[in-house]
C-alpha cells in the first residue's frame, strides 16, 4: 500500500510539474516581450512598444489563468501536505516574477512619449536580459526536478548568480537615476526609479523560486 501510495504521489507530481512547465513558459514569453518593448522604447519605434506591452498583459494573464488550473489540481487530495506546499509555493513565487515585469511595461507606457535617459534604458534591458536567462532557467531546474535533483540544485545555483548580476546593475542604474533626476520632471524621476525597481523585485523572485527548487530538491 506504501509503495502503491508513493506512485499515486509521484504520477501527481510529474503532471503538476507539465502543467508548471506550460505556466513557465507563458512567464517567460511575458519577460520576452518585457525586454522588447524596452528595446523598441530605446530607438522610440513607440507603436511597436505599445503593442509589446499589450503582448505582455495577454502573456501574463494566460500565465495567471494556468496558475489557477495548477492550484485546482494541488486542492485535490493525492498529495502529501509537504509536497503541496512547496509546489504551490514555487508556482505562486515563479507567477510574481510575470507580475513584476507587467508593472513595469504599465510604468513604462505611462511616460512612453517621454525619453528617458539612454544608460538608464540600458541597464533596463540588461536586467530584463538575465531576468529571462533566470526563467529559462527556472524551467530547466523544475524538469529536473523530477529526473535529476542533483541537477536541479545546480541551476538553482546559476539563477542565484543571475540574481547577484542584476543586484549589480541595480546599482549601477540607481546612479544614473540620481542623476537624471537633478535635471528631470519629479514625475519622470519617480517613474525612472520605479521601472529599476520593477525588475529587481522580479530578479529577487527567480531567486526565490530557485530557494523552493532547491528545498524541493532536497526533500526528494
Amino acid at each position: 500500500m506504501v509503495a502503491t501510495w508513493g506512485w499515486i504521489a509521484r504520477t501527481r507530481q510529474r503532471e503538476i510539474i507539465e502543467m508548471y512547465n506550460r505556466h513557465i513558459d507563458k512567464i517567460i514569453e511575458t519577460v520576452e516581450h518585457t525586454l522588447r518593448m524596452i528595446e523598441y522604447y530605446k530607438v522610440r519605434d513607440l507603436e511597436n512598444a505599445k503593442k509589446e506591452y499589450e503582448i505582455v498583459f495577454e502573456r501574463e494573464k494566460e500565465a495567471d489563468d494556468i496558475k489557477r488550473q495548477i492550484i485546482a489540481e494541488l486542492s485535490k487530495e493525492l498529495f502529501h501536505p509537504i509536497d503541496r506546499e512547496e509546489l504551490l509555493r514555487m508556482i505562486l513565487t515563479t507567477d510574481d516574477i510575470a507580475a513584476y515585469v507587467k508593472a513595469m511595461t504599465r510604468r513604462l507606457l505611462l511616460i512612453i512619449e517621454e525619453e528617458l535617459d539612454e544608460g538608464i534604458v540600458e541597464d533596463l534591458m540588461r536586467m530584463a536580459a538575465r531576468i529571462l536567462d533566470a526563467t529559462k532557467l527556472i524551467k530547466e531546474a523544475a524538469r529536473k526536478l523530477i529526473e535529476n535533483p542533483k541537477e536541479a540544485l545546480k541551476l538553482a545555483d546559476r539563477i542565484e548568480r543571475l540574481e547577484e548580476e542584476v543586484d549589480e546593475i541595480r546599482m549601477e542604474a540607481l546612479e544614473k537615476v540620481m542623476v537624471f533626476c537633478d535635471k528631470s520632471k519629479n514625475s519622470l524621476c519617480i517613474i525612472s526609479k520605479d521601472l529599476v525597481d520593477s525588475l529587481e523585485n522580479a530578479s529577487d523572485r527567480c531567486e526565490d523560486t530557485a530557494d523552493v527548487i532547491r528545498s524541493i530538491a532536497l526533500l526528494r
